[in-house]
């Protein structure tokens, strides 16, 4: 299967960055590994799937230098939540949802999700005891239920998602395909990055 000719054009991919990053210390999505931003390592996967890559952000101005276009997260309220709605205005078809602290996924967990994929149901990856919202794919019909917590003031990511219609990838169907549980490291402190070894 070619991934890209297949999903780019019914897949537009959103990236959440420029949170407050307290534990971090600094804005997480600049931070460098390698040589490269994990908002640029984040980019780099993402596009084994589609080119039509976003920045969510409440900072426009901070990430020009990647090239993607930015959406600007208007809402005052600071929840992912609100970042994930202001995409989803611009979603045709199918949104992948991703974020600048988990940024080392491979390209094989995306095509699990494409081919897990339905319609009508979200298609999210649970390891470790949680979801994995920002490792998921959301077809249209479900992103009101994004809009609707976010009114109701149900800014609980896990809560969501479990009230959503879904697909769940378990852990071992992922070490059946092959895929590494470090495609969901989560880089929340600076030692968390020294410590990386892919």
């Amino acid at each position: 299967m070619d991934l890209k000719k297949e999903a780019s054009p019914r897949v537009i991919a959103g990236i959440l960055a420029g949170g407050g990053s307290r534990r971090f210390g600094s804005d997480k999505a600049s931070a460098l590994w390698e040589g490269k931003s994990l908002l640029e390592w984040t980019i780099n996967n993402a596009s084994s799937i589609t080119d039509n890559i976003n920045i969510l952000t409440k900072d426009p101005g901070n990430y020009g230098f990647t090239g993607c276009p930015v959406i600007e997260d208007r809402f005052k309220v600071s929840t992912p939540i609100s970042g994930i709605i202001s995409i989803t205005p611009y979603v045709t078809d199918w949104l992948l949802l991703l974020a600048c602290d988990i940024p080392f996924f491979e390209k094989k967990v995306l095509e699990f999700l494409w081919k897990k994929r339905n319609k009508n149901k979200a298609t999210v990856i649970h390891v470790n005891g949680k979801f994995q919202p920002f490792l998921g794919l959301y077809p249209k019909s479900v992103l009101h239920l994004w809009q609707d917590a976010f009114l109701r003031e149900e800014y609980h990511l896990q809560r969501v998602i479990e009230n959503m219609p879904k697909i769940v990838i378990e852990e071992s169907d992922l070490m059946f395909a092959g895929i590494s549980l470090s495609s969901f490291l989560n880089i929340n402190t600076k030692e968390d990055l020294e410590l990386i070894s892919l």
